[in-house]
């Protein structure tokens, strides 16, 4: 709980940075993929997140990754801060909070849809359009199949489900003869 509370602030701190500097989707790239280095490489990790080793260690050896990279800037300075306040293990959170910031200020929606079977195009195309119809934003999906559903498809956006799916119809309809 916590560790979201903070990850929210570095987030949108970041944002607001990257926003007045015109680069929200290029600070969100960039951050994604410092995330996916740091997911890949454990022994780094092992050094940079763990507080046992000295700051001033730590903070050496991401300088030193970091210039070989090539990294902007203020990413550059959000991971040093990171660093020196030891929440360098959240920059994860962090990058899922800022990609939900810029997804927000730029009018994008993901969606995630479970299906009992795979969708085709089609009606990948229709589910897209019918939220986008329903939110009044880009809708971005994420389509996968969930076997135990039997039929029909759940969606997830924003804290809301939309279940759709025949395992759900059935019990309802159990539930509504047993009453």
């Amino acid at each position: 709980m916590i560790r979201d509370i903070i990850a929210k602030r570095y987030a949108k701190a970041y944002f607001g940075l990257s926003k007045e500097q015109g680069r929200l989707t290029e600070a969100q790239s960039e951050l994604s993929e410092m995330v996916a280095f740091f997911d890949k490489e454990a022994e780094l990790r092992g050094v940079l997140f763990n507080p046992v080793f000295e700051t001033v260690e730590r903070k050496a050896v991401l300088n030193a990754i970091l210039e070989k990279i090539e990294v902007s800037k203020p990413l550059h300075s959000l991971l040093s801060l990171l660093v020196d306040k030891n929440k360098l293990a959240y920059v994860g959170l962090i990058a899922e909070n800022f990609s939900q910031l810029v997804d927000v200020a730029e009018g994008r929606l993901k969606v995630e849809v479970a299906s009992a079977a795979k969708l085709d195009k089609k009606s990948i195309t229709k589910l897209r359009e019918e939220f986008s119809k329903l939110t009044g934003k880009q809708v971005e999906l994420e389509v996968s199949v969930d076997k135990s559903l039997l039929g029909g498809v759940v969606a997830r956006y924003g804290g809301m489900v939309y279940d759709g799916s025949i395992k759900t119809q059935l019990r309802q309809m159990g539930e509504a003869l047993r009453a």
